[in-house]
């Protein structure tokens, strides 16, 4: 199961947990006429809380964990999932304050309440809402190469000195014309080698000359394109199929846009 389904799920389940929370706080506080039990809706209200605390930290937790491992630049999205996420964590802290401490704020407690399950619908729906979408809930499996890719990234040291070990660029020109052959035959469909044009994936002139690889942005090297092909990014299918020399080839070729 992928790891953006399950944080989708359970963004999902901390919507709803969020709802619950706000709702019995309207009965109690936004009636003149209470149709429930106050204390039992205050109990409720207690253990939705404590429920939402735990899932946002496991959320939380699942969010770091793929920023740290991919290391690499928000998007517009993803910027406006973590800015709501972090107004959730202050306006939270800012409320048990009020609550626990400073007594005399109490009534603006009930309002930062309000806000927190705004926000956290705002987070779920730009992240989970967005994911199960285009995901067609779950069911388009290439988003799930994104983490498994990133995962395989994080690699031991022993596995990094395997790397360095690494044949060097290949520059006869028997390799090159092997190399375009394979390209052309494998990878123009999806890669324009002559442009930075999108296709179906980056173009890729310029492939090994710019710092940084056009999709997984990681450092632009012979290893890390030999690990693409093994591991590959996003929607680009594996090429595990290929032989040593055929990816030497397609390297050296690489080499010379």
């Amino acid at each position: 199961m992928s790891i953006f389904f399950i944080k989708s799920i359970l963004s999902l389940a901390l919507v709803i947990v969020a709802a619950v929370d706000m709702l019995a706080m309207f009965e109690v506080f936004g009636r003149n006429e209470r149709k429930y039990n106050p204390e039992t809706l205050k109990k409720i209200h207690r253990a939705a809380g404590i429920l939402y605390l735990i899932v946002f930290s496991v959320i939380t937790f699942l969010c770091l964990r793929f920023i740290y491992l991919t290391k690499t630049e928000l998007s517009v999205r993803g910027t406006f999932h973590g800015v709501f996420a972090l107004a959730i964590v202050i306006l939270m802290a800012v409320k048990v304050m009020y609550i626990r401490t400073y007594k005399q704020f109490y009534n603006h407690a009930k309002v930062f309440g309000v806000l927190i399950a705004l926000f956290t619908f705002g987070t779920a729906g730009v992240s989970a809402g967005y994911y199960l979408l285009v995901s067609e809930f779950g069911t388009e499996k290439s988003y799930d190469r994104i983490i498994q890719y990133k995962e395989r990234a994080v690699m031991p040291k022993r596995e990094k000195q395997d790397i360095r070990k690494q044949p060097a660029i290949m520059t006869d020109p028997e390799s090159i014309g092997r190399g375009k052959n394979i390209f052309d035959s494998r990878c123009k469909f999806c890669h324009d080698a002559y442009s930075m044009d999108t296709v179906v994936g980056p173009g890729l002139k310029r492939i090994l000359k710019n710092a940084e690889l056009p999709a997984s942005r990681r450092p632009a090297t012979p290893e890390n394109i030999r690990e693409q092909f093994i591991h590959p990014f996003s929607r680009m299918p594996s090429f595990e199929n290929l032989s040593d020399e055929e990816v030497e080839d397609i390297i050296a070729f690489l080499n010379t846009l």
